[in-house]
């Protein structure tokens, strides 16, 4: 039995591919490194706050967030009520403070100059005349490159603000990690990340300060639980349910287009929307509708459609098309407005109803 077993091991062993495990292994600890990397951003953010120095141009951590002391970052961030405010105010400081720091101002998004649909159009059939073999795989890695960076800067903000609230005797970086006290913290903060009791932690030691190891996703958790008053289950849902479908999406749109894959898009986009519908998610489909107004190909298709029927009528037909819809140009009003209340508001002042 002993020999047989010894044998049934051999076997095994000899169907395992040990390249294939080496690179999957290089993988899991490429992924290490990386958080390793991203506390190292925020120690360096820390490093140039503490400075003076976490800034660019008159944009600064005070400025932006109204506030003249670093224990008042706490009581602001405590002030977002909402998983949408907490990812705005985010954007915001990482677009205007830290990509530029660390001069990768041509990834902020606000940033770059929006071309006119014939512009767009323009752009892409001149591409199609000198076509370059690396370029595909260039620009693709390019895209994966600006969203790594992306998604670290947006990743370290938080946690970089949280290190900047505590008195400087309450952590301390050490290589790989940064060493928080516990005592510095709620008791219900100390369980819900740590699985550790401050009561108990303290009848244990006399002394007044106990640290602990972070590494990043665990400083990633606890600056969440510390710097937020909304849920942090809802918070951390909420966003990796966001990030899960950014990703997909990232790879749905930059792959090879075929008509199969655009049916199924088409199925997904219909049955977000759907469910925006169904929970009131109304501002949300308004900027999706607005958007559409803005698509290069398809709205100089529609304009072209509306343009034969100009000039074979000689301007007797003025039409323009809104998906299915045709409407006289005439009487064709464009209003502002990116929120359903900003568009009733709009709709209100142009038809002058009171209100």
């Amino acid at each position: 039995m002993i020999k047989n077993k010894k044998t049934n091991t051999e076997s095994e062993n000899k169907m395992l591919d040990k390249q294939l495990n080496t690179m999957l292994t290089s993988i899991g600890n490429n992924t290490i490194q990386n958080e390793v990397t991203s506390m190292g951003i925020v120690q360096r953010n820390n490093e140039l706050f503490q400075a003076g120095n976490f800034k660019y141009n008159n944009d600064s951590i005070y400025s932006m967030l109204g506030i003249k002391a670093p224990n008042q970052i706490l009581t602001e961030t405590r002030g977002f009520d909402s998983v949408d405010r907490i990812n705005s105010e985010r954007k915001r400081l990482v677009d205007r403070i830290i990509l530029p720091l660390a001069n990768f101002k041509n990834l902020v998004e606000s940033d770059k100059e929006k071309a006119t649909k014939l512009d767009k159009k323009k752009t892409k059939e001149a591409n199609k005349t000198k076509p370059e073999p690396d370029h595909t795989i260039k620009k693709s890695n390019d895209k994966i490159i600006a969203n790594a960076i992306r998604t670290t800067a947006n990743r370290v903000l938080y946690p970089s603000l949280f290190i900047m609230t505590l008195d400087k005797s309450n952590y301390k970086f050490d290589k790989k990690v940064v060493r928080i006290n516990l005592f510095c913290l709620k008791n219900e903060i100390v369980k819900s990340i740590f699985g550790l009791d401050n009561d108990n932690l303290k009848k244990a030691t006399d002394s007044k300060v106990y640290f602990v190891d972070c590494n990043f996703s665990l400083l990633d958790k606890l600056s969440q639980k510390y710097m937020f008053n909304i849920s942090i289950d809802r918070s951390i849902t909420s966003n990796e349910e966001a990030e899960d479908l950014e990703d997909v999406t990232d790879e749905a749109t930059s792959g090879e287009y075929t008509p199969e894959k655009a049916e199924k898009m088409m199925k997904s986009i219909c049955s977000q929307l759907t469910y925006l519908d169904d929970n009131n998610g109304l501002d949300q489909i308004l900027k999706v509708e607005n958007h559409i107004r803005t698509l290069t190909n398809y709205g100089v298709t529609l304009e072209e459609i509306v343009e034969t029927a100009r000039k074979q009528s000689k301007n007797g037909v003025v039409k323009d098309l809104y998906g299915s819809w045709v409407v006289d140009n005439a009487t064709s009003v464009e209003l502002k407005g990116n929120t359903i209340d900003e568009l009733k508001g709009s709709f209100n002042k142009q038809f002058k109803i009171a209100v």
